[in-house]
């Protein structure tokens, strides 16, 4: 929840007034206190995620120097861990984001896809004192095709080929389905 106020704040260019908050989320972040969720929020990928949406939005230097490289430790160390496709999906937008490219994740989060091209509810947050978990399928289906796109903008590019190419005004311009685009990879 800290780091959406962050994010609220740096996003109105009020950052600055909430340094000591600033401050405990690194602690948070150096400290792995994330790696057993909290109360709120049960899975280590949604303070990653979170922490990833902060960046992103803002172009605050200091911020980015103050987190992103400890956060680049901390995504790398989460690679290949288990989880359900909504935290699969999070630590894949979070690696798009830092320019990590994880396939070990995006293989395991491909055949979780179901029939009607979506993905199985995910559970991203929970009730305090009652514990019941609140989820959205269209949530976690959402985050997994971003995860991809974002997978896919940051590949290894091709070997050169010999053969001429098709200037790109030249090539017919065809639209992929998101089912076959999601099983191509």
């Amino acid at each position: 929840m800290c780091v959406n106020a962050l994010t609220l704040f740096y996003s109105y260019g009020r950052g600055h007034q909430l340094a000591h908050t600033l401050h405990w989320v690194r602690e948070v972040l150096l400290h792995r206190a994330y790696l057993y969720g909290t109360r709120y929020y049960a899975m280590p990928e949604c303070f990653l995620y979170f922490l990833g949406r902060l960046l992103e939005t803002t172009n605050d230097t200091y911020l980015a120097a103050y987190l992103k490289p400890l956060l680049i430790e901390r995504v790398q160390e989460r690679i290949g861990a288990e989880g359900d496709a909504l935290a699969l999906s999070m630590r894949l937008c979070v690696c798009a984001y830092l320019g990590l490219r994880n396939d070990v994740d995006l293989r395991t989060l491909l055949p979780l896809q179901c029939e009607d091209g979506g993905w199985e509810i995910g559970w991203i947050c929970r009730y305090g004192v009652t514990g019941i978990s609140i989820g959205n399928r269209g949530l976690t289906t959402s985050l997994a095709i971003k995860a991809i796109l974002g997978m896919q903008r940051i590949s290894t590019p091709p070997p050169p080929s010999k053969e001429p190419t098709v200037p790109l005004s030249k090539q017919a311009h065809t639209a992929t389905p998101i089912s076959s685009a999601l099983h191509a990879l």
